[in-house]
């Protein structure tokens, strides 16, 4: 975010005033998040209480947030950041674009356009990338075809690939039992720099995963806010570690909050809600309450071994019963080789497209190699 005493401003069209956020909106961002629910037959919404600037900082660096006004109350908002990740193999500076929420009333205006001139402006001084992600779920046809049609004024768009993410249901399950020679430890046993150390060495292989440093393994906020060292799991094979993956629970800062059910989902939760009970699951939240769920975050597996994979995430599956969650989400592309793994597990799946888009008009997907993609879907 950029000095608060010297908000960027952009002339409004049609009543609406373009400006950079500050401190003081962070109560009306929250509510603008929360009034936006995304229909269905779960209607769910956007919690980042107690404060929206702390939520989106696991986003990246170099963070902006841009609100749209009208008559004093917030009714947009979109935020960019710069994020370390491996591009190519080798350590690189790129966008992402997200928390993108918009009123009903101004869907239809010159919003889009008009903001794109602040992006760029923004794009020059502070982040100066090749590209930016952004991420839209499979189902919200209409953020698709606005942010990808090229309508609005925005470069076209290329399509990076389908983050698969699986939803699976924190049940009793026995400690799986490791292969020969073979155990899984928790972070504090081997440390945040052999951890970074490894994530970093693996994730060069596949396109767009994170640059970690210890620090940013160590620190309590920043990009991996709320992830503590023993929130690592590592998989040792002697003294070498073969595969990591992290338990993340960003329910202090983060959550999704169901706002309502409708259709069949209004005379089936009652039966969900006997299931949950006679199988020692977490109960299915009520209208106003959060989903309980945990995240499975920087998964570096050596050479994608998928049995170490499976040991890592049934040993957190097991770690996390009865801690009051109520689902794991994992996260890999359709195209990963860990995804057919991931898969065998009883789960509740969701398709979320991933996109790049360049202010410069560079052709972003012909410059990467076929690396395949890892996304951070924690940090979506």
């Amino acid at each position: 975010m950029a000095d608060q005493n010297t908000p960027m401003i952009q002339k409004p069209l049609s009543g609406v005033l373009l400006r950079e956020a500050t401190s003081e909106d962070d109560a009306q961002i929250r509510t603008l998040f929360r009034r936006n629910a995304m229909s269905g037959r779960i209607s769910l919404a956007a919690d980042c209480d107690p404060s929206f600037f702390a939520a989106i900082e696991i986003e990246g660096w170099a963070r902006r947030t841009m609100v749209a006004e009208s008559e004093q109350k917030i009714v947009g908002v979109v935020s960019m950041a710069k994020r370390r990740m491996f591009l190519n193999g080798a350590p690189a500076d790129a966008g992402y674009a997200g928390s993108l929420r918009l009123d009903r009333s101004i869907r239809r205006t010159t919003i889009m356009s008009q903001g794109l001139l602040l992006v760029k402006q923004w794009h020059q001084e502070s982040f100066d990338v090749p590209f930016y992600l952004f991420a839209i779920l499979n189902d919200n046809m209409a953020a698709r075809n606005v942010l990808t049609s090229g309508r609005v004024g925005l470069p076209p768009s290329q399509y990076i690939g389908t983050l698969y993410a699986a939803g699976i249901p924190l049940m009793k399950r026995r400690l799986p039992r490791p292969p020969t020679s073979v155990r899984v430890v928790r972070g504090a046993e081997v440390g945040a720099a052999a951890i970074a150390e490894f994530l970093n060495r693996i994730g060069r292989e596949k396109q767009f995963f994170p640059v970690y440093t210890a620090e940013d393994i160590m620190k309590e906020d920043q990009i991996l806010r709320g992830l503590g060292l023993n929130d690592f799991y590592v998989a040792l094979s002697g003294n070498q570690i073969s595969g990591v993956m992290s338990c993340w629970d960003q329910s202090l800062f983060r959550r999704i909050v169901v706002t309502g059910y409708s259709g069949y989902m209004r005379w089936l939760k009652p039966i969900i809600a006997t299931f949950c009970k006679a199988t020692h699951l977490a109960p299915i939240p009520a209208p106003g309450e959060p989903l309980r769920n945990l995240y499975a975050a920087c998964i570096a597996i050596r050479e994608n071994n998928r049995q170490i994979f499976t040991l890592l995430l049934n040993t957190i599956l097991h770690d996390r019963y009865n801690t009051g969650h109520s689902f794991l989400i994992a996260g890999l592309m359709a195209c990963d080789p860990l995804l057919p793994a991931l898969k065998k597990f009883l789960h509740v799946p969701s398709r979320t497209g991933i996109y790049s888009l360049s202010l410069d008009g560079t052709d972003t997907a012909n410059q990467l190699d076929g690396r395949v993609p890892y996304l951070e879907l924690a940090s979506l």
